[in-house]
Order: C-alpha cells, then sequence, then structure tokens
C-alpha cells in the first residue's frame, strides 16, 4: 500500500516546489546582511558555486568568522542538533538549546574532569569520550555508558544503557565515527597518521567539533578577504547544494561508503542516517531534494512551525486521513499526541539510542526513535523481518527501488491496549489494506 494516493494537484506542486527551494538556495540562501563589506565585483557570479564543495581549496575559518557576518542563520543554526553532534566539555555538564535536553552526569566511576567530549546529547541519547579520545564502552568499563534521554514517544525515560557490552578493547573515535558529526574532518594517513588535539583515540583529525557551517558550504578561507580596511566577498566561493547531493547524502547515508542505495538495518531497526537513501526508495518522493520539506538551518525539534516547510497535505491536498484526522492519542502514562500524517508513513522505525520500552508498549510493538523516510506501508507485512533482509542488514527493495514499512512499526505504536484498543499484529495488517477507504 502506498502512502498515499497522488492527488490531481501533485504535478502542479512539485516542480514550482522544487524550482523554488533550488532558487532559495542557489540564490539566496546565504544573504550577507550586516556584513562590513563592499559590495562584491561587478562580475561576481553570485551564489554560483554548486560543484566544488571544496571553495576551491580554501581553508576552514570556523563558525565564528561565519558568524560575524550571518549572525541571523547562526542563531538558527545554534539551536540546530547538527551544532550540538560533539560537545567538547571544559570539566563540566553540557548544555543544549533544546529545552530539557540533559546529560546530567558522566558513567558510574568518572567525573566531567575525566571526558574530553560528549557524543550527541541534544535530543535522544549520548556518549562520552575520555581524555585518551576513546568512546567508554561497557565492555570494558563494566558500567552502562550510553544516557539516553527522556523519549516519551516510544516510553523510554532518562536513564544509563550498555553500550557495546560484549567490546574488549576500548573504542576509538575514528574517523568512521566522527566524519559525520564534525567540520572539515580527515582520515589518518598511514604514513603519518595525525591524532586529534594528539588524542591517540581519535584516528585522524577535524577543523571544528560538531557540523558547523563549513561541513555543508564547504571551508571558507577564500570566500572573503582584507583590502585596506574593508572587507570583500567572493560568492562563487562558498558552496550551495541545491539537491543535496553533496552535504545531506554525505552524512545521512548510512554505510557512508556504500553508494548502491542500501538502507542499512541492525538489530531489526533502520539505523539512524539512512534517511537519504530512504528517501530515494520512497517511491514518489524518489527526486525530491531534502531541501523540499526541511529548512537546514531551523531544528524541526525547537522550532517545528518554521523548520517545516512543506507539510504532507501541500502536495496530498485530496488524501483523506483514514479515520485519524483531529484524533489524539492519550497513553495511560500522561503521553499524548496529536496524530498527523507522519504518524503512520514516518513510523519510528529507525535507532539512533532507544527502542520502545515494553513495560509501557507491550511486546508487540516495534519502534525506536528516529522517524523513517520511506513514506510506504506493506499493509501485508505484519512483522518487521518480511521488510528487511534474511540477514536482517538492510531493508527490501522491489524492481522499481522502492521500499515499505510493516504495520508493526505504524500501527501498534498506538494500538497495543495503552490508553486506546490494542490489535495483534495480523489484525492490524488487515485493516491497513483498507484503512484509506475509511470515511474521516
Amino acid at each position: 500500500m502506498t502512502p498515499f494516493a497522488r492527488s490531481p494537484g501533485f504535478a502542479r506542486w512539485t516542480t514550482p516546489i522544487l524550482l523554488s527551494a533550488c532558487a532559495l538556495l542557489s540564490g539566496g540562501l546565504l544573504l550577507f546582511g550586516g556584513c562590513p563589506s563592499e559590495p562584491p565585483d561587478d562580475d561576481s557570479p553570485g551564489f554560483s558555486n554548486i560543484t566544488d564543495s571544496t571553495n576551491d581549496g580554501a581553508s576552514y575559518v570556523g563558525s565564528s568568522a561565519c558568524n560575524n557576518c550571518h549572525a541571523d542563520i547562526a542563531a538558527l543554526h545554534a539551536g540546530h542538533g547538527h551544532a550540538s553532534q560533539l560537545v567538547a566539555i571544559k570539566g563540566v555538564a553540557p548544555t543544549y538549546p533544546q529545552p530539557g535536553a540533559e546529560v546530567p552526569n558522566p558513567p558510574a566511576g568518572y567525573a566531567w574532569t575525566d571526558i574530553s567530549y560528549v557524543i550527541g546529547g541534544y535530543a535522544k541519547g549520548a556518549l562520552f569520550i575520555d581524555r585518551d579520545g576513546y568512546i567508554l564502552n561497557t565492555g570494558v568499563t563494566g558500567v552502562p555508558t550510553q544516557w539516553n534521554l527522556d523519549f516519551p514517544k516510544n516510553g523510554t525515560s532518562a536513564g544509563f544503557a550498555a553500550f557495546e557490552p560484549a567490546a574488549s578493547e576500548r573504542t576509538p573515535y575514528d574517523y568512521a565515527r566522527f566524519s559525520h558529526q564534525t567540520t572539515g574532518a580527515h582520515p589518518q594517513d598511514p604514513d603519518e597518521p595525525l591524532f586529534q588535539e594528539n588524542r591517540p583515540g581519535f584516528l585522524g583529525t577535524w577543523a571544528e567539533a560538531g557540523v558547523q557551517c563549513e561541513a555543508c558550504h564547504g571551508p571558507g578561507g577564500k570566500h572573503f578577504r582584507t583590502v585596506g580596511d574593508s572587507v570583500r566577498i567572493d560568492r562563487s566561493r562558498i558552496f550551495v547544494d541545491p539537491d543535496g547531493t553533496k552535504s545531506c547524502k554525505v552524512c545521512h547515508s548510512e554505510p557512508f561508503s556504500d553508494q548502491s542505495g542500501k538502507i542499512a538495518a541492525k538489530d531489526g531497526y533502520i539505523v539512524s542516517t539512512a534517511q537519504y537513501p530512504e528517501l530515494r526508495a520512497s517511491g514518489g518522493h524518489r527526486d525530491f531534494a531534502c531541501t523540499i520539506c526541511h529548512d537546514p538551518h531551523r531544528s524541526s525539534i525547537t522550532d517545528r512551525a518554521n523548520a517545516v516547510r512543506n507539510a504532507c497535505t501541500g502536495c496530498h491536498t485530496t488524501q483523506n486521513m483514514a479515520g485519524h484526522r483531529g484524533a489524539v492519542l492519550t497513553r495511560d502514562d500522561g503521553y499524548t499526541e496529536t496524530l498527523a500524517c507522519e504518524s503512520c508513513h514516518m513510523p519510528l522505525a529507525a535507532k539512533r539510542a532507544s527502542t520502545a520500552n515494553t513495560a509501557v508498549l507491550g511486546t508487540d510493538v516495534h519502534i525506536g526513535d528516529t522517524r523513517s523516510h520511506i513514506f510506504r506501508i506493506n499493509a501485508a507485512a505484519d512483522n518487521f523481518s518480511q521488510v528487511l533482509s534474511a540477514d536482517g542488514s538492510e531493508v527490501l527493495r522491489d524492481a522499481d527501488g522502492r521500499a515499505a514499512l510493516s504495520v508493526d512499526f505504524v500501527c501498534l505504536r498506538c494500538h497495543n491496549g495503552n490508553g486506546i484498543f490494542a490489535l495483534t499484529p495480523a489484525r492490524a495488517a488487515e485493516i491497513a489494506a483498507r484503512v484509506h477507504q475509511f470515511p474521516e
């Protein structure tokens, strides 16, 4: 079952939205209001660099330099999870822009003075890096080393959980991990290995912690220069990426070295950074740029009203909500959620930190903590194993490259007996096959 029937207005909406999103990126996403500079040269091509993410081999200048001119965008980005992907620790607990986000203590037996960085902590979970540059794991330390934040959607309460409990050695923070959590990342050269900050666990280097301005727009060393007492701007030396293939895709295509379109899975869940191949396997949305729906500078958690540029109903104007319009899920534990299209068609099928608390949601529920961008639902599949490969390493795709999710990812997050009537997976699959035939 596809998530929505193609509405009559679909063709009319898609092209203008795509063109306007691309025009916004290539023509004015980075505005230079307030920058103490002279006008650009008359022959300046404007924001024309959409091919060279190195900006002609420029050097990294750091987000503080960008902030001098782009204070408005910098303020938005500071509230985004990208900026908090890797947080340096200065002997005290980290702070986050997200209300309620808190990593109050390091793992048992450690003080904040023993920690060099925290990975994440913005919305779902956090890991801790020791002073030598190794990620603390449960196998070596003997204690839970992953901090899970409150995540009411799947019933998770804040607390420590195991991370790599079977590990027999310390976990280095290597390029495969930090390349999508830092800016200006470089792997080690085997002939001349470098270690960030001379910490032996950091197998490579980076220019700046977190996913900052230059992670997406390329290094800014040739973007501006001083001429006497003025600053000159070369707008052709800053990168913009209208379709996301050289920015969003780089970090949201785990496994990062696999360009086959594989949607990686592990332990029954999609990996948390596979949004790009998910979207490409979503059917009618496969040609969408990420920026059709997302403003890349705004957080969908702290500023959802502005961060989501186009809601589902912008294209799917005639699709009903299968009898769920205006419905509010109210669970016995006090959690409430007003149902929307994404409640079913962007289910929590991926995992970054936590999965469903079975004591709250029951044993048939199969949900993680990260929304999928597949959108399509296989109403004939009542168990997640039916939409994964035999070894569970990826989501199955059909001959047209499309993927779909099983109903235990979708229906049972609500219909589990906690605050609303329960459905068995088989019954949920039976209903899902004709759910959009139900009246509003």
